[in-house]
Parts: C-alpha cells; structure tokens; sequence
C-alpha cells in the first residue's frame, strides 16, 4: 500500500503537523495541490517556509510527512518501507531545506531516496539502486531540483572527459552514484545524490577553465650538451623547490640532434629559465685518458663506447669527444669530459668484469685480391714464429686525479694518461681455417690479438698490380743468289782418230753429234749455238732476290709476380717406321712445332718501374725432311733476360742480325783461272742473305681500382671487332 501525502492547512496532530491519512487503501490528493511541476526550462526556485520545532523522537513516516508540507510538494512512499525512528534536536529551528535534508540522510542510511520521474509532479521515495534510473534530467544549476537523487547532463568547455574523469570519479557517492561520459559532444552525465552533484559542479567550475597556452623557447647551446644542460637544470629547479616552497611550472626538453634545450612554461617564467640556462651554458673541461681493453678488441670496444657513452653520433663535438685506436700498443685515447671519462670507466668496468663462458672470440676476415690458401701458409709462418706475441710485465700508472666535474666546472687543460698492465698472450692461442667457397679467413682466439691478425692481414691482402705486356717481334730477310756458268763440247778428228773435248758443268749443252736443239728448260736465262758435228755451246745466267717480313704483335694482361705465356706456333706430323726381319711398319711418330713463343714475368717496384723477366723463341721450318720419317730442319732463336723499363715506356730488348755470303765455282783446271777467257771454263754462283731480329716490348702499369684502364685499351679492339661496349647488345624480345 502507498500513501500519497500532500501540504495541507489542517490543525497539527500530534506529531507537530498535519497530514491525510489514507482511505480504504486509496490513495489521496490534495485538491489543492499545484497543477503542474515546471519543466526543465522553466525551473522555480524551491519554496522556503517558515521553520519548524520538532520533539526529541519522531518516526520516519512522520518525518515524511512534514518533509511533504514544508516542501510543499506532494510525497509517494510505502508505508510499509517507512519503520523506525529518527533523533531530532528538541525545540530546534528547523527550516525547509534542513528538513529535507534530515530526511534524505535518513533515507540514505536506509538505502533509499527521493527522486522526480520524469514528467511527474510528485516525489517519490525509492530504492538508492533504482534511483538513476527513475529520476529526471536536471537543469546545471539545479535550481528547480526538489529531489534528493538528481541528474544533469554538464556541456565542457576547454576539458576533455578523458581530462576531468578520473577527478570527479573520487567524489562520486558508492553504489548509486556515476559519472557516464559522451566523447563525441564532450559532455558528463552526472547522477547522484543532489549535494554530491551540487559539489561536483561547484568543482567542474575550477576545472572547466580556458587555460593559458604555455610559451616555447628554443636555446642553443654553445658549449654545453643539450642532455647535461637538462640534467642540471632538472637538480636546480628540485633545490629550488626544497627552498623556496615552491615548484616551478615550466619544464626543459633536451634536443641533441639540433644541440638546443627547448624551454616550455609561462610567460611570467620564461626569463627565469633563459637566464638559468646562459649562466650554466659554460665549456667543459676536456681531458685525454687512455685505456686498455683485455676482453674485446680496440675496434669493437671503441664502436662500443661511441654507442653507448657517445650516445648519437653527431650530438657531440670533435672537441668533447674523440677516440684514438693505438694498433701497436692495444690502447684507445679518449678525450673527452670528465663525466664521460666516468662513463667510460664504468662501461669498461662492465666488460671486463664478465666472465668468460668457455667460447673464444671469432672473427671472418675477407680476402679480395689473394687466394685464401696462400694467405694462410703465410700467416701460420708468422704465428710460428711469434709475430703476434705481446709482451707482458708492464706496470701499471694509477691515473692523475680527476679534475672538477659539471657544466659549470672551470676549463681546465689537464692531460691524464692510464696505462694497464697485461699478460703475454702467445700467438698459438689462434686457430686459423680457410673457407675456399667464399674465400673467407676465420680466425679463433684472444680479442686482441685479433686485431692485430687483422691489421697483418690488411696489409698482406692488397691489390696486387696488373700489367699490359705488347709484345712487337718483327722478323726481316733478304736473299740474293747469282749463277753463270758456260759449257762448250768440241768434236772433230785427227787422221783416222775420232777426238772430243768438252766443258760440262750440268747446264744441259746438247751433243754436237745430234742435229736437232734441246728444249728449253730451267730457270734463268740461257743460251745454246750449236754446229752439228762441230761443236755446241750453251750459256746460263740466273739471278734470284728475296726479301720477307714477318710481324707479331701479342698483347697480354699479367699480375704482379705472375709469368704469363703466348705461343703460336705451328705443328708439322712426321712418321715413324719400324723395320723387323718380316715387314716395315710406319706409324705417327709426333709432331714438331715453330713459331712464336713469348713467356713475361713482371714485377712492379716503386715508381712504377717494371723489372720484366722475359724469353722469346722464333723458330721457322727451314726446308723439306731428309727422310719422310724424319722431322724437317729447323732454324730457332732464343731471346732470355731480366730487364727494368720505366712504366708506360717501348723499349727494344731483342735485336740479332745474320747475315750469310757465299761463293763457289766450277772450272777446269788451269783454263778457268786464265783471265777474261777463263770465264769460259767455269760455272761461279754467288749467294748472300741478312736476316733480322728485333723485339719491342711496351709495359703499362694498370693503376684504375675500377679497371678503366682496360677499358680503353680494349676499345680500338671492340671496334674492329664491331662491338658496342664490353658484350653484344642483348635485345628484349616478347615471350608468350
């Protein structure tokens, strides 16, 4: 059963106050209630009656009750929720709105309250869970609420709920009360009990504010890093704040790319942190200290040391930050600040306080321009003899006092040099292997004599110098042979004797006897008379000139300390036969070669002068076999030396000239020597012949690291080979 309860001007009971009780379970109304509540844009203030008295005790139900007239406004409950008794303070004032407040507190502690529903003109008294959903929407300033449980819907200005949530969630009553953001019109819907939500929109005031735009400064350092310029700044403002009470609002980002801070804070402060940063902007003291890595190599720690203690490359100067690699003595030079320096030690500290987990450092060494194999029968010489050994006993300096340390420290020229002593590590301690496939070196062992391996076989793997060796033999002959000779046959008789004379040397003089003349035959020019029975006689003269040219001109491209070979010859089979007491075999006996054969070993010495160790063979067939089984004659000349030409340079270095006369004749005795008439009697041939030999070599030094040298050396060939470029020109074509 519900109970409607509405002000009304009857005589007070009992209780202090008049009320209507109900009739037969319905539910009365006060004819004179007001007619409708005023909507949310038309808000009335709440009415404010005069104050009342109350005894010490009085129930819930009645409390209500008065609620309801003071309030003037009429009161929906269940009489049945209404028990017990509330403690009041006798003869005390009590005004409308105290009393209101008295009976929603009660009601809380019971876990219920008052709310409007929409479109009511009643309160209505209902559980604390059900009350957001029952209650109506409220205008912000809460100015017609009458209800203890109220929501509003709160626009905001220059908050995002996001913002201002996580705040008003602390003043949010338990379980009933909630906060409901909508993201998309930056709104908050705030139910809960009417005092809480009047505070919380006393609080959205303070918080719900247009808020100044900070100013941004950027400054440039000069001599200090922007990340130790915000280091000191940031002790600075916390000494501060210890001090004077008070914190600072602005703030400093460091921005090492640009080397410049910037400054983020309000306008009034901005002088403040400009002046702050030019007093601390002051050079740092710059210091050289050296350091001696044990566990790892000089050029893995330093790349270490420039990523860890350096930070980006590029934010520090050459002036605060360099570090030296001392190849020959294992050392780094660092010259830097003294808080680096600090950094530095500690970071070495860390490195060699690890301890070793049983692997050896490896390291893969490239060789581009040797075999690998060679390189490691050279290496394993030097390590057999001790190459890479370091000596060990050095003592060591305890470094010199560090100087004051901090931006604002003065500048200071101090040089600190720390040596540390290590032990002898044997070069057996590495272990080499050759990767053939990739011409690789791997390499097993202490980190430091690692490097040093690897600075040896930086050295040993250079680009060895190539060479272009042209090659000009030229080959010159000249031959003159002369031939005259008389042959003359006489026959007659004497008495009954038949008597002949004759000077024969095989020119072919026919027989008087014979009445007809011989062909002509043989070369040259030749003569006959003849008188048949008389006498013949028949003259031969032939004169024979040669002259021959023979050009050969090789060109080969050949590596420092490498021989290169050029042959071009020719191979002449001969037979060979095998007599047995049965049958005669004949089978290929070989081949017998002439022709040009070139062998070049260049070495390049400083100043690109070329000691050339050369050889050149010219061999020719010089006639036909003696026997089809034999090999034909052979005539061969050899040039062997070890010359020095200057790069790029002709020089002549083979020349041989032979030159060859003759001369024979055939004559009868004593009638041949007579002169003039001797001619007669005698055959005279005369021969001469001059050969010469010249070889010309030109030596350039091919200096291009990309080889453009061969390029052009190529191109008078590539042009007569009707060649574009290195390759034939590879034309696209469509493939289906």
């Amino acid at each position: 059963m519900a109970l409607l309860l509405a002000a009304s001007s009857a005589t007070p009971s009992r209780a202090g106050f008049a009320w209507c009780p109900p009739v037969q379970g319905q539910t009365e109304v006060e004819s004179s209630r007001k007619a409708q509540e005023p909507s949310i844009d038309q808000e009335k203030p709440v009415p404010s009656g005069p104050a009342t008295t109350f005894s010490e005790q009085i129930s819930l139900r009645d409390l209500a009750v008065a609620c309801a007239h003071s309030l003037d406004i009429p009161l929906e409950f269940d009489p049945a929720a209404m028990t017990g008794d509330v403690r009041l303070v006798p003869g005390a004032l009590y005004s409308p709105q105290e009393v209101q407040e008295t009976f929603e507190r009660e009601l809380v502690v019971r876990g219920m309250t008052t709310v409007q529903p929409p479109g009511a003109q009643v309160l209505r008294v209902a559980p604390l869970a059900d009350a957001p959903s029952l209650a109506r929407l409220e205008g912000v300033s809460l100015a017609g609420a009458r209800a203890g449980f109220v929501k509003v819907l709160v626009p905001l200005s220059h908050r995002t709920p996001e913002e201002i949530l996580p705040i008003l969630q602390m003043l949010i009553s338990k379980p009933a009360g909630s906060i409901t953001p909508a993201k998309e019109a930056s709104t908050l819907l705030i139910a809960d009990l009417r005092s809480n939500v009047a505070q919380i929109l006393a609080f959205l005031d303070l918080l719900d504010r247009a808020v100044d735009e900070p100013k941004i400064v950027e400054i440039v350092l000069r001599h200090t890093s922007p990340v130790a310029m915000g280091a000191l700044i940031e002790r600075v403002t916390a000494s501060r704040k210890s001090v004077a009470g008070e914190a600072l609002d602005g703030a400093l980002l460091a921005l090492p790319e640009n080397r410049s801070v910037l400054v983020i804070a309000p306008e009034g402060e901005v002088d403040w942190w400009t002046n702050a940063i030019a007093r601390f902007d002051r050079p740092e003291p710059v210091i050289t200290q050296s350091y001696v890595p044990e566990r790892f190599g000089l050029a893995e720690t330093a790349k270490l040391l420039d990523e860890l203690v350096r930070g980006d490359i590029g934010t520090e100067s050459p002036r605060t930050w360099r570090v030296v690699q001392d190849q020959l003595t294992g050392t780094l030079f660092v010259t830097t600040t003294p808080s680096k320096h600090e950094e530095v030690k500690k970071a070495l500290h860390r490195l060699e306080a690890t301890s070793p987990d049983g692997r050896r450092p490896m390291r893969v060494y490239s060789i581009r321009h040797r075999q690998v194999e060679e390189v490691l029968e050279l290496l394993q010489d030097l390590l057999a003899a001790g190459v890479l050994e370091q000596p060990g006993g050095a003592k060591a300096l305890e470094p010199a006092p560090a100087p004051p340390q901090g931006v604002t420290a003065p500048l200071q020229q101090a040089t600190s040099t720390r040596i540390v002593a290590r032990a002898s590590m044997p070069s057996g301690d590495i272990t080499l292997s050759a990767d053939e496939g990739t011409n690789r070196l791997i390499a097993f062992g202490p980190a430091p004599l690692l490097d040093q391996l690897g600075n040896l076989i930086a050295t040993l793997d250079v680009r060895h110098a190539q060479v272009m060796v042209e090659a000009l033999v030229l080959s010159l002959s000249e031959s003159q042979t002369r031939d005259l000779g008389f042959e003359l046959q006489r026959t007659g008789s004497l008495g009954s004797a038949q008597a002949g004379i004759a000077n024969l040397f095989g020119l072919g003089s026919p027989d008087p006897n014979l009445a007809t003349l011989p062909p002509a035959s043989g070369a040259g020019f030749s003569g006959v008379v003849l008188e048949p029975g008389e006498f013949s006689a028949v003259v031969r003269a032939l004169e024979t000139l040669n002259h021959g040219r023979s050009l050969t001109i090789p060109k080969v491209l050949v590596g420092n300390n490498q021989e290169a070979t050029l042959d071009s010859t020719v191979q002449t089979p001969y037979a060979s036969t095998n007599a047995s007491t049965t049958v005669a075999t004949t089978t290929f006996g070989g081949t017998f070669d002439a022709g040009t054969a070139i062998a070049v070993k260049p070495q390049v010495s400083d100043g690109d002068q070329i000691v050339l160790d050369y050889s050149v063979s010219i061999s020719a067939f010089v006639g036909q076999p003696a026997d089809p089984s034999l090999p034909p004659p052979r005539q061969e000349t050899k040039l062997r030396s070890v010359v020095t030409v200057p790069d790029g340079s002709t020089v002549v270095v083979g020349g041989l000239e032979i030159e060859n006369k003759g001369r024979s004749t055939s004559q009868a005795p004593w009638l041949g020597s007579v002169p003039l008439v001797g001619t007669l009697f005698r055959d005279d041939s005369k021969s001469s012949s001059k050969s010469r030999f010249f070889v010309f070599l030109r030596c350039n030094v091919v200096k291009g690291r990309s080889f453009e040298d061969l390029r052009w050396t190529s191109a008078k060939a590539l042009e007569d080979a009707g060649l574009e470029g290195d390759w034939p020109t590879l034309e696209p074509r469509i493939i289906r």
